[in-house]
């Protein structure tokens, strides 16, 4: 509720995700006047991107309710290693998708595919 201002809406099937049109949607309707509401604005922003995109999973509709933790305090954010932690992230994707048993990849194929066209 500190990240968000209301309570998140939570997957059906697991507790520890969080809906991310519900997240878009408290986003968009978020007047941008005080200082509290734009910095409520960049977290749900920033919590989009790594649920879709530094640290993307399969689903595409949810995001991981552990990076919440990760934005309570505003002043930090900025300092955090997002670019290694997200290489990480993907080779971590690419060692799973390497396995006999393997028919899916998440990760971030979308820095994967700008890598591979560079």
């Amino acid at each position: 509720m500190a990240i968000f201002g209301s309570e998140p809406v939570m997957s059906s099937s697991s507790k520890s995700y969080t809906k991310l049109s519900w997240v878009r949607y408290i986003r968009d309707t978020q007047p941008l006047d005080p200082r509290e509401f734009v910095q409520r604005y960049v977290r749900c922003h920033i919590f989009c991107l790594l649920g879709t995109t530094l640290f993307a999973d399969k689903s595409k509709a949810y995001a991981h309710t552990k990076y919440l933790s990760l934005l309570q305090n505003f002043e930090q954010i900025g300092t955090y290693s997002w670019g290694s932690a997200t290489l990480a992230h993907l080779y971590r994707a690419l060692c799973h998708a390497s396995w006999y048993d393997c028919k899916e990849m998440d990760g971030p194929l979308n820095l994967l595919f700008v890598w591979a066209w560079e």
